[in-house]
């Protein structure tokens, strides 16, 4: 039997604290144990790890799993620094997502834009934690995948010209129009997007396959989304003239003017094949299982670690 002990807040909600998770480890021959006895130690922190790492030395083995891109800029699979024990890596940057499904809701939706009416604001919403700065920045091989920086400035270019509304925490009052997150959030935001034509849903970070709720919501309200295609994997689902494509704008100017101009045909168009990539995507989620895809990588990476 091998013995592992998850450790940190960073893995709540996470296949190491789910209860039929932990079940499904335990009928495969993984249990969850105490520091002491433990064979592998695993935390979504480097930070977290450590402690660990100094306390045990290399009497133990060291995983460091997130499905967070920002809790770990770890870009190979295993890591040694000077004085310290190797730790293995099973991030958003090491294969830990194979497709865009792992986010996808599980229920198809059936919107149909033929007829749609109440196009004349053409607003924009953008739904985002208030995130600027040089702490946001993320190079690798050269190139800046951080998109957070970006988003927001877009954003803000958007407010400026009076067509972009934000909700969000860290927004000036005089900004923002409302928060996001809290209690009851999901059924919030669908009810925010309904309000709209368009948002702007970059993810946080570029990186193929790592496809999070933000696009999926945006169609599930009725918004055509304004999302950021190159360097990732979203045209595995998405045709080309579906959503809005930022890096086939690379200025704001240029995109707030495109969305000033576009016709109804055009919007209904884009929002169907948004719409059935939606639910292709949902059907894709039902056959592929992406959750139990990532309990089986998970399985092997720690019988690997502790062959």
């Amino acid at each position: 039997m091998i013995k592992i002990l998850p450790v940190g807040p960073s893995l709540i909600n996470t296949p190491f604290t789910d209860k039929e998770d932990i079940n499904f480890f335990l009928r495969e021959g993984v249990k969850i144990s105490d520091a002491i006895d433990a064979d592998l130690i695993v935390s979504g922190t480097f930070k977290k790890l450590l402690t660990f790492m100094l306390r045990f030395g290399r009497s133990k083995k060291y995983l460091l799993w997130t499905l967070e891109p920002r809790f770990s800029k770890h870009f190979i699979p295993q890591i040694s620094y000077p004085l310290l024990p190797t730790f293995h890596v099973m991030n958003v940057y090491n294969g830990i997502f194979s497709d865009n499904y792992f986010f996808t809701p599980r229920y198809p939706i059936e919107l149909n834009y033929k007829g749609f009416s109440g196009f004349n604001s053409k607003r924009i919403v953008s739904l985002m934690t208030y995130q600027a700065g040089h702490k946001w920045k993320l190079f690798y091989q050269g190139n800046d995948i951080d998109l957070c920086n970006l988003r927001t400035k877009i954003a803000l270019e958007g407010y400026s010209r009076g067509i972009l509304d934000i909700y969000g925490r860290g927004w000036s009052d005089k900004i923002k129009v409302g928060q996001s997150r809290g209690k009851g959030w999901r059924e919030k935001k669908i009810m925010i997007l309904q309000q709209y034509n368009f948002n702007l849903c970059f993810e946080n970070t570029n990186w193929h396959h790592y496809c999070t709720e933000k696009i999926w919501d945006s169609i599930q309200g009725g918004c055509l989304p304004i999302y950021y295609g190159k360097g990732n994997s979203i045209y595995d689902d998405f045709p080309r003239n579906s959503f809005l494509d930022y890096s086939d704008f690379n200025s704001s100017d240029l995109l707030f003017d495109y969305i000033q101009n576009i016709k109804l045909d055009e919007f209904q168009e884009r929002m169907n094949l948004c719409i059935q990539a939606f639910n292709q995507a949902v059907r894709y989620k039902q056959e592929k299982q992406p959750h139990q895809k990532l309990l089986q990588q998970t399985l092997l990476k720690i019988r690997e670690i502790l062959q």
